[in-house]
Formats: C-alpha cells, structure tokens, sequence
C-alpha cells in the first residue's frame, strides 16, 4: 500500500450537490447497510488519514450521517454555483503540511481503493504532473479527441492557489485545459461510471447484487 500519510496525500470527496437528475440525494443512496458517501469515505480512508468532504446541500442531514468517521468535513453555503466552489472550498480547508491532494466524486461507485492506490503510484513517478483518469481507448499514446478524462485527479501543492480561485459550473476543467503539457493521464474506465438518473441507479444495483 501507498503510505500517503509519510507523503502527504490528502483526499478531497465531493459531496455537495442537489441529484436533481436522480430525484433523490446519492449522498444517502444506501448500499449495504450504508450510505454511498460513508462507503466511500471508508474507502478513501483505507488510503489516506487525511481526508476532507465538501457538502453542500442539506449539508447537516448528510453531516449527521458521517460525523462518525475520522475526516475534516467542509461546509459549501455556495454549492449551486456548482462544483468549482466545492473545489476550491475543499482545498481552502487543507492543512498546510499537504502536498497534494486527490479529488474524487461521491458518485464513483465502481472506484475501489486499489484502484486510489494505483492512481497515486502512478503519480508518485510523476509527481510533478496532474495526474487524471482517462477512459480506455484503442490509443492511449497521443491525443485522441475521443479521451475522456476526468476525477479522480490529483494536484500537487503548487497548484492549491489556482483551485482556490476556481469558479463556475465545469469544476477543475479550465486548469487542466490550461496545464494540459503537464497532464500524466492514467487508465481507469471504472472513473466514468456515472450515478446520475435512476437507470444508472437500478445498473449500480444490479452490479452489486442488491
């Protein structure tokens, strides 16, 4: 396992947002005797010691639920002026010591802890790059304007100014645009497995057996 305690790794969940397209909270969607946030905070801790989530709407009702577990909790009164304010909330809330910091959606139910640890050992070669999921593709080497790429993302510290900033419904999209020479683009499909209308729900259930 990577020791992210020894390197400063911190994790940021976000956690903030309404579901309007599912129709109710996938914060609280609950798998297994547990709400999807809690089970993937418990995952993110079995990673790092240190891991913040950013909540947003009835941040209090879904605090209760996780006030349990031993993370820093952040508060995001501006979260429907979208997922930049969550961003950059998160990274204002960091302890000065963090050398960078993975962020990863409540939403990606297919991500395991393997798949964080992977994520960071691939950055740790590079970790002066941003590292980014990319879906698999037939051409991993070169630009292939058909890439998705997206969280989790890791940001070294010499970033956290910028993400602060950060403003505006596309989240960290303009500075990945902006450091794109910088980007070291790691393969992991399980990132894109979306959780945001109630087929995807019904698929995620079906998946795990529930």
């Amino acid at each position: 396992m990577i020791n992210c305690e020894n390197n400063n790794i911190a994790i940021i969940m976000l956690a903030a947002g309404q579901s309007s397209r599912l129709g109710q909270m996938k914060q609280l969607i609950t798998i297994k005797d547990k709400s999807l946030l809690e089970w993937q905070l418990e995952q993110a801790l079995t990673v790092s010691n240190k891991v913040y989530c950013v909540l947003g709407f009835n941040a209090e009702e879904v605090k209760s639920r996780i006030d349990h577990l031993p993370i820093h909790t952040v508060i995001n009164k501006a979260f429907s002026t979208g997922m930049a304010s969550s961003i950059a909330a998160g990274v204002e809330a960091l302890a000065l010591d963090i050398k960078a910091v993975m962020i990863v959606l409540v939403d990606q139910w297919q991500l395991t802890s393997n798949d964080l640890i992977h994520h960071i050992s691939c950055w740790k070669n590079s970790s002066h790059a941003i590292a980014i999921a990319v879906a698999q593709s037939k051409n991993l080497i070169g630009v292939d304007d058909r890439e998705k790429i997206g969280p989790p993302v890791i940001f070294p510290q010499i970033y956290f100014k910028e993400l602060t900033k950060l403003t505006g419904t596309q989240g960290a999209k303009p500075l990945l645009e902006k450091y794109q020479h910088n980007l070291l683009k790691v393969p992991l499909a399980q990132a894109f497995i979306d959780l945001d209308t109630p087929e995807q729900l019904s698929n995620m259930y079906k998946e795990l057996g529930i």
